[in-house]
C-alpha cells in the first residue's frame, strides 16, 4: 500500500514538472515585439465605411484591451516607442433571416479592419493585418430605436472580439 502511494506521488511530480518544463504558456501574456517598445499609442482608427462613428468604438476597444493586458505603457504618439494604426475598410448590417410572413426576424453586421504597429520616430512597420473581420447577429424589431441599440451592441462586440485579436496577434507575432 506504501509502495503503491510513493508511486502515485512519484508519477506526480513527473507529470508536473513535465507539465512545467514542455513550454505551455497562457495567452496573451508573451511580447514578442522588439525590446525597445514599452509604450504604445493608439489614435482613434480611421473610418473608411458608410457607419458613421463606430471608429469610437473600436478604438476605445483596443484600448481598453492593451489597459488589461499590462504589456506595454499607452502614452501619446509623442511618447510613444510606436504606434497602432487602424482603418475600418468594411461595413455591411446585413438581413440574415426571415420570420413567417417574410419580416425580418435577424440581421448580421459585419466588419473589416486593417491594422499596422509603425516605430514612432522611424514609420516603419513593425506588425501588420491587412484584413481582420468579424460578425455579430441581433435580432430585428420594428422599433427602430430598439433595432439601432440592438445593432450597436453588436459592433461593440465586433471591436471588442477584433481588440482581443489584434492585442493577442501584435504580441505573440502571428
Amino acid at each position: 500500500m506504501r509502495n503503491r502511494l510513493l508511486l502515485k506521488g512519484l508519477a506526480v511530480i513527473l507529470l508536473l514538472i513535465f507539465v512545467g518544463g514542455c513550454g505551455y504558456h497562457f495567452k496573451g501574456k508573451e511580447n514578442n515585439l522588439p525590446k525597445d517598445i514599452q509604450s504604445i499609442a493608439i489614435p482613434i482608427f480611421k473610418n473608411n465605411t458608410t457607419e458613421t462613428n463606430i471608429e469610437n468604438y473600436f478604438t476605445n476597444a483596443l484600448i481598453a484591451q492593451f489597459v488589461k493586458g499590462k504589456e506595454l505603457k499607452i502614452t501619446d504618439a509623442k511618447h510613444a516607442d510606436a504606434i497602432i494604426y487602424g482603418v475600418l475598410t468594411e461595413y455591411s448590417d446585413d438581413t440574415l433571416t426571415y420570420a413567417n410572413g417574410g419580416k425580418v426576424s435577424q440581421y448580421r453586421v459585419t466588419i473589416a479592419a486593417k491594422v499596422s504597429l509603425v516605430r514612432a520616430k522611424t514609420g516603419k512597420v513593425i506588425w501588420r493585418a491587412k484584413r481582420l473581420s468579424d460578425y455579430a447577429d441581433y435580432d430585428a424589431s420594428t422599433n427602430t430605436i430598439v433595432n439601432e441599440a440592438r445593432k450597436k451592441v453588436a459592433i461593440q462586440k465586433i471591436a471588442r472580439y477584433l481588440a482581443e485579436m489584434i492585442h493577442d496577434r501584435m504580441l505573440e507575432n502571428f
